[in-house]
């Protein structure tokens, strides 16, 4: 079954410690980037990762990620991260997250994809480490 929700949005300001030597967002931060846009997301319907095991007995891990990376995002850059749930299925779903910033030099709201991501949560029982079955209210809208 497939359930995609619209966008979340996400605003992240690129510090130095996001950035290599050449001022470019070193790759591995926008892992980094990318789940905090989803602890938002959880937190923005009163979750955390804490009170899904304390709670509801759930674990949300990443399964299996590939990343994107389209133009290099620097130093001081304003990125909105959104994601969308591209497939749902009983015990794992697929996200699709973008980092996007505005066109340089443009005139218009327009934003360009830095990098991109398809990542592949599965859901386990805290106590057994078992697949379990996402409960539905998680994915209702708010």
């Amino acid at each position: 079954m497939t359930s995609p929700t619209t966008p979340f949005p996400y605003v992240h300001r690129v510090c130095y410690a996001d950035t290599d030597a050449a001022g470019f967002i070193y790759h591995g931060r926008y892992l980094d980037i990318f789940e905090r846009s989803r602890a938002e997301w959880l937190a923005q319907r009163d979750l955390s990762p804490t009170k899904l095991i304390n709670e509801f007995g759930i674990l949300l891990p990443v399964r299996e990620l590939s990343m994107h990376f389209h133009k290099p995002g620097r130093l001081d850059d304003i990125l909105y991260i959104n994601q969308v749930i591209e497939q749902r299925r009983r015990t794992h779903v697929a996200v699709k997250q973008t980092a996007q910033r505005k066109v340089v030099g443009a005139d218009t709201e327009e934003l360009e994809v830095i990098a991109s991501a398809l990542i592949n949560i599965v859901c386990l029982d805290s106590t057994t480490l078992k697949p379990k079955a996402f409960p539905d209210w998680l994915f209702l809208a708010e």
